[in-house]
């Protein structure tokens, strides 16, 4: 069996919840509160990581799939299978529609959509057929460049002397509401929901006992550097311009200016961005693929190829950029999505949780 150890898993978390988010600012709708959403978000978040633990910890040695199948019956069991599978394609896709997207606006408008998101799912499927543990190892030996990334982005921030504190005041001008409304379901969903998808992986951690150690420390790590470059966007943009904007990120790069040599810095933060882009839309694209393989006896490359097939045709769903930000943003972290990162989690969590105390009970009758 496919088998991973700590620092990989640690690099994997990391880098998967970095993805795309830095390129957004995230509750937005808060305005000058944004950075607030996001301690909201992910404090909120982490209870839901604490589900997803639970859920593992009762069935180390199975995958989200085969735990369904365990606690749900094989008939209702399959149909959620299937609902995932279809769930992390669709996230999958999105990642992949957000790479070609932004290569194509940023710097090459005149190579076509297609040709780009075709060598991203090419790339995605070369290490997904490798399997889990060669993708994990490869995303470990990309994580020391991205953070060094964005540290440097960081330092290039704050000496470039862009940054205006008096742009978060005042704070909880309306109150929490619009924090919380902002926070819960948005950006529980976007990012911090998305690692529902580590419990088709957790199984492989070679030594599980430092699983909730590590999957929390790289959480909470990959929260504070979003929280931090929310505050640098909120700042350096104010909530204004942040509102109107479609990659912040990128227009708060744009800015820094150091010695009159130090600019135009795009590339780097197109870099860093595509790391994660890759790796979030590979788990995904790999998660598909280990929830197929439980339903359907056919070789992994085999089913690579059909998850990525499938994921490459519905990147062509949304006709733009902006449909595809818009129908993300107001349709699914609202509505779609939460099903899959909460409402599916708790339930299978409460089943779990209602055997292990049927179980314990039945022990103690029996034994009296």
């Amino acid at each position: 069996m496919q088998k991973i150890d700590k620092y990989e898993l640690i690099a994997m978390m990391i880098l998967f919840l970095i993805g795309t988010s830095p390129l957004y600012e995230l509750g937005v709708g808060a305005k000058q509160d944004a950075w607030l959403v996001v301690i909201v978000a992910m404090l909120a978040g982490l209870l839901l990581l604490l589900v997803y633990l639970f859920i593992q910890k009762g069935d180390e040695e199975r995958n989200l799939f085969e735990i369904l199948n365990q606690h749900l019956g094989r008939i209702l069991g399959t149909i959620v299978t299937i609902a995932y599978i279809f769930y992390f394609s669709y996230e999958s896709m999105r990642n992949t529609r957000e790479f070609g997207d932004i290569i194509n606006i940023s710097f090459l408008p005149k190579t076509p959509l297609s040709l780009l998101m075709l060598i991203m799912i090419l790339l995605s499927a070369y290490a997904i057929s490798k399997g889990t543990e060669v993708f994990f190892r490869v995303v470990e030996f990309l994580l020391p460049f991205t953070i060094l990334g964005y540290f440097l982005i960081f330092l290039m921030f704050i000496v470039s002397k862009n940054i205006h504190l008096e742009r978060l005041q005042p704070v909880l001008e309306h109150g929490i509401m619009p924090v919380i409304r902002e926070a819960i379901p948005k950006v529980i969903s976007f990012p911090f929901g998305e690692v529902v998808v580590f419990l088709a992986f957790w199984k492989h951690l070679n030594n599980k006992k430092n699983l909730s150690k590590l999957s929390i420390f790289s959480y909470l790590f990959v929260g504070i550097l979003l929280l931090i470059f929310n505050l640098l966007n909120l700042t350096i943009l104010s909530p204004q311009i942040l509102s109107i904007t479609t990659l912040p990120m990128l227009r708060s790069v744009r800015l820094i200016e150091i010695a009159d040599f130090l600019e135009r810095l795009d590339p780097v933060i197109i870099l860093l961005i595509y790391i994660g882009i890759f790796v979030k839309m590979t788990a995904f694209y790999l998660g598909a693929v280990i929830g197929l393989s439980y339903l359907v006896k056919m070789s992994h490359k085999k089913l690579t190829v059909i998850v990525g097939a499938f994921i490459y045709t519905i990147s062509f769903a949304a006709p733009n950029f902006i449909y595809h930000t818009w129908i993300g943003f107001t349709r699914n972290l609202m509505y779609d999505f939460p099903v899959f990162q909460i409402w599916i989690p708790l339930a299978l969590a409460a089943v779990v949780l209602m055997k292990k105390l049927f179980s314990r009970k039945g022990k103690q009758t029996g034994g009296s």
